[in-house]
């Protein structure tokens, strides 16, 4: 018998939730988040980065607008589709679908990003270990990985996802 998909699995449930995923202010945005990234992981020129659960690209199109090679992982086809069309012809963007726990490019990356809360709603702690782990396997000695954290708590407090 074959297993359900959790609700993270289900491409659908992203879909039905894109219009609260990537508001017009969340998109806005996304050049300045990537500049404040930049600094604040001091990011070199010409660095490879993997935008980890790159859901649109948003972040992954910022980043090759200043010159980086990117990687843009994302489970969900749909997201990548609206990514690439984004992107256009001439980027140099890979986008890649996988699920984030069986992803892993062994000393690939200067900088992992996995932004917007897209860490630790597996079920299984030893899943968001697996998904560490293929981070540090695939980055270069030296790499830099941020992962953004935002509570449950804080996020039923505020009804807010941008």
């Amino acid at each position: 018998m074959a297993s359900k998909k959790k609700w993270f699995e289900d491409g659908n449930f992203w879909v039905t939730t894109f219009p609260l995923m990537f508001s017009k202010a969340r998109l806005e945005n996304s050049a300045n988040e990537v500049e404040k990234l930049i600094t604040m992981l001091d990011i070199a020129p010409g660095s490879n980065i993997l935008d980890l659960c790159c859901g649109v690209g948003r972040l992954s199109i910022e980043f090759a607008k200043h010159n980086f090679s990117v990687t843009g992982v994302d489970i969900t086809k749909a997201y990548l589709n609206i990514a690439k069309k984004n992107a256009g012809k001439t980027s140099k963007i890979k986008f890649i679908q996988s699920d984030m726990r069986a992803f892993s490019k062994p000393n690939s990356f200067d900088v992992i990003v996995n932004m917007f809360t897209s860490f630790g709603y597996f079920e299984d702690p030893k899943d968001d270990i697996k998904v560490l782990k293929n981070c540090f396997i695939s980055l270069k000695p030296g790499g830099k990985i941020i992962i953004e954290l935002l509570g449950k708590e804080i996020l039923a407090s505020t009804g807010r996802f941008y």
